[in-house]
């Protein structure tokens, strides 16, 4: 049988859309024409369900992107599959190439095993299906640690460059590390703190809003502009959500910019807190890659690689269990 991503036999987390994949709804993209593209990459989107099946495969068709050199092939054209949440493999297309199969083969057993499947970081899928045998039991993962999803807001860093898998994105460690859903709104270069950005993730249902875009902003002084006014919209409408303020982790390349920015977030938190507000945490980036091998969390000072990442998830994980337990 064929089954497609929208199919009520399997999950389908981090997307938006009806019948196709991305991350944004239109009303917000046609007000913020530039982060079109960068919403239709599938960044943060996951496909879970049980099988008794032994084999299934997988098929999809991508768009058309273009690669950069320090990103790896397979977060731009490319799956990663997980058994019982233990990896089994990932496979991405040659550059220029559309189609992709894949065949996955699952343990010889008549017991359930829960299968993952993350998405592209950086690419677009037009098409996902799986063809699994007809007689096969399929369903639907629907445990989650939290009822409602962790969102993020962010520039590239969120949205997961340069990741090694799609996996492995802080975003999607701390999805695994907290069995738990999560909403990736980081828009490579084009995270900028728009109101119209603020208005739209103010009115979602979350466990918690993890705000972290100061790569973006062109300026020190846009970033002071926009930054506490964010908070402020979406505290306006959810009064009790846990919001996380990050300061950015890579901060060797410019420490003079990085500290002015620091302060920036720094300031929105200590002003929340002198305002009554319980709800308000701040995670320091300057923490996040550690004193020792700072050099080994990047691939080009900026862009974290799989250490970067782990280190940064570690100390996110921390601040999002002390919030969601704080709140309860």
């Amino acid at each position: 049988m064929i089954i497609n991503a929208f199919d009520k036999r399997v999950r389908l987390t981090g997307n938006v859309g009806k019948n196709v994949f991305k991350r944004l709804p239109d009303e917000v993209t046609t007000k913020l024409p530039h982060l079109f593209d960068v919403a239709n990459n599938t960044a943060g989107i996951r496909l879970s369900f049980y099988t008794d099946a032994t084999a299934f495969t997988i098929k999809a068709i991508m768009g058309n992107i273009t690669f950069y050199k320090h990103i790896c092939a397979i977060v731009y054209k490319g799956f990663d599959v997980f058994i019982n949440k233990e990896l089994y493999g990932c496979e991405a297309l040659e550059e220029g190439e559309e189609n992709l199969t894949y065949e996955v083969s699952l343990p010889l057993s008549n017991e359930l095993k829960l299968i993952d499947i993350y998405f592209p970081l950086y690419g677009d899928v037009k098409e996902f299906k799986i063809i699994i045998d007809d007689l096969a039991h399929v369903s639907p993962n629907k445990v989650s640690r939290y009822d409602k999803p962790i969102v993020f807001y962010g520039s590239s860093i969120t949205q997961g460059a340069c990741a090694s898998r799609n996996s492995l994105s802080y975003t999607n460690m701390l999805s695994m590390m907290l069995d738990t859903t999560i909403y990736n709104l980081g828009f490579s270069g084009k995270a900028k703190g728009e109101r119209e950005i603020a208005e739209y993730i103010a009115t979602l249902d979350m466990a918690a809003f993890i705000l972290d875009y100061d790569h973006n902003t062109p300026s020190v002084e846009q970033l002071a502009m926009t930054h506490e006014p964010f908070l402020k919209r979406i505290r306006e409408k959810q009064p009790n959500l846990p919001i996380i303020l990050a300061s950015r982790s890579d901060i060797d390349d410019d420490l003079i910019d990085s500290d002015n920015r620091r302060r920036i977030i720094m300031q929105t938190y200590v002003e929340a807190l002198n305002q009554g507000d319980k709800n308000i945490y701040f995670v320091d980036g300057k923490e996040m890659f550690k004193d020792y091998n700072r050099d080994m969390c990047t691939v080009d000072n900026t862009h974290p690689n799989t250490l970067g990442f782990y280190r940064m998830a570690i100390t996110f994980k921390k601040t999002i269990l002390q919030a969601l337990e704080d709140k309860q």
